[in-house]
């Protein structure tokens, strides 16, 4: 069994659909940690979260979108009520998505993913986290939101204490750098999807990828975030 990190998606299904095309992964017999921010952004959040409940032996990771997500499936406050730092921060797109489906669509994705996803996950020494984490405490202890959010992580080039490596998404790396960038022992695998870079799929024992097209190109038209 090989593992794969897939970075943030952002609604963007078409580039899922492409990165599980160009890899190697086998469904069913491999495993995949998606690195969380699945929905806001593209249009098709509802779209990932079917594509993604169909793939055996997948681990779900929250990012802080998804926790905001989280939030409106469970209170659905009427549309002036609603987080406008979400709102306006790619929920848009995923609020008019999930309007535009079936009504009983919205509480079966809260259960069946949304409710499953894990704020950390840890596997032979390596270390799956959206954002980041304090390396100088058990990370067992932390604030899940901290995890969701942290940018200093990444942004201070922390090493990843007691592991040995780990995966995150969050910051993107896009434009400056449009491929997976490694610091100390830190992979980061968000190249900018939400924005209009790429969807990264890595072989977490290999470090080879492939990427989607540039996703504002999959969906002319359309602003994203």
């Amino acid at each position: 069994m090989e593992t794969y990190v897939l970075g943030d998606l952002h609604g963007a299904c078409r580039a899922l659909d492409q990165v599980l095309e160009r890899s190697p992964f086998r469904p069913g017999l491999d495993r995949l940690i998606q690195i969380g921010d699945v929905s806001d952004g593209w249009p098709e959040t509802p779209e990932c979260i079917e594509r993604l409940l169909h793939i055996p032996n997948s681990i779900w990771l929250q990012g802080n979108h998804d926790a905001w997500t989280t939030e409106w499936m469970v209170t659905r406050p009427p549309f002036e009520e609603l987080d406008q730092s979400w709102y306006k921060q790619g929920g848009r797109a995923t609020y008019d998505a999930y309007l535009r489906g079936p009504h009983e669509q919205i509480q079966q994705h809260y259960q069946a993913f949304f409710d499953q996803q894990r704020p950390y996950f840890e596997d032979e020494g390596n270390l799956y986290v959206h954002a980041g984490y304090d390396p100088t405490q058990p990370i067992a202890g932390q604030d899940p939101l901290e995890l969701v959010w942290m940018r200093e992580f990444w942004e201070k080039g922390l090493q990843a204490r007691a592991y040995q490596e780990c995966f995150i998404g969050h910051t993107p790396t896009w434009p400056a750098r449009s491929k997976p960038v490694k610091r100390a022992n830190v992979w980061n695998v968000d190249q900018g999807a939400a924005y209009g870079g790429h969807l990264t799929m890595m072989n977490v024992r290999t470090k080879e990828f492939v990427q989607s097209d540039p996703v504002r190109r999959l969906y002319p038209g359309v602003k994203g975030r």
